[in-house]
C-alpha cells in the first residue's frame, strides 16, 4: 500500500495538472489543455494498474473494463505530444511524464 506522502504527492500533482490544464483552457492554449489533460490520464492509467494488483477479482474487472474504454479512445486519438510544456513544467516533470506515457502504453496493451 502506497504511503501517506505518496498519496500526497499523487494528489498534488493531479491538482496542479489540472489546474494548469484549466488555465490553458481560459488562456486558449488548447495543445497546452490537452498534452496535460494526457499526462494526467497517463498517471491514472498508471494508478489503476498498482490498484488492480492489491484488489479482489470483482474490483479487477471494473479497471480492466475502463482500461479497454481508455485503450478504445486513445485507438481514436492516439497519444502524441499536444504540446511543448517547457514554460510551465520543469525538466523532471518533463522526463516523468515521457515514462509513465510509455508505461501507460504498455498497460493498455496488455489490457484484456
Amino acid at each position: 500500500m502506497s504511503s501517506m506522502k505518496d498519496q500526497l504527492l499523487e494528489v498534488l500533482a493531479k491538482v496542479s495538472t489540472t489546474q494548469l490544464a484549466l488555465e490553458s483552457l481560459r488562456a486558449n492554449s488548447t495543445s497546452r489543455a490537452l498534452e496535460l489533460l494526457e499526462m494526467d490520464l497517463d498517471a491514472s492509467i498508471l494508478a489503476l494498474a498498482r490498484l488492480a494488483k492489491q484488489i479482489d477479482a470483482t474490483e479487477r474487472e471494473r479497471i480492466n473494463s475502463t482500461l479497454q474504454q481508455i485503450r478504445a479512445y486513445r485507438r481514436l486519438h492516439p497519444r502524441r505530444a499536444e504540446a511543448d510544456l517547457g514554460s510551465v513544467a520543469n525538466g523532471v516533470l518533463v522526463r516523468a511524464a515521457r515514462l509513465a506515457q510509455k508505461r501507460a502504453a504498455e498497460i493498455l496493451d496488455e489490457a484484456e
